[in-house]
């Protein structure tokens, strides 16, 4: 690979960096959001099931498999998922653009040794 073609690759590696990260912002937000809701909801649920007289001990079994806490949940772990790819991504992008670096100092150093 010519050294231009290295050097345009991290050029828009460098662009999508910037993008998933202004992304990656907006994710953890969502992320905190949705497991805060869980977490009031839940916390509703097994007060509401306490004050209903149900057992201590299959309070919370039954707070998480009420159906709107499980969506709360499942909201959360969707969000978390898309937030922890969204960081692997940038990982990624991160490794790549190391790479091209790399090979664009070799071959700069290749050319002053012609």
């Amino acid at each position: 690979m010519e050294l231009i073609e290295l050097e345009r690759e991290l050029m828009q590696k460098a662009g999508w960096l910037t993008t998933k990260l202004s992304e990656q912002k907006s994710l953890v937000i969502a992320s905190a959001n949705a497991e805060e809701a869980y977490r009031v909801e839940l916390a509703k649920k097994m007060i509401q099931l306490k004050l209903e007289g149900e057992k201590v001990t299959i309070i919370s079994d039954l707070s998480r498999g009420d159906k709107v806490v499980a969506g709360l949940k499942r909201d959360r772990d969707i969000a978390k998922g898309v937030s922890d790819a969204c960081k692997s991504s940038i990982h990624s992008l991160q490794a790549t653009m190391s790479g091209i670096q790399s090979l664009i100092s070799t071959r700069k150093e290749e050319m002053k040794l012609v």
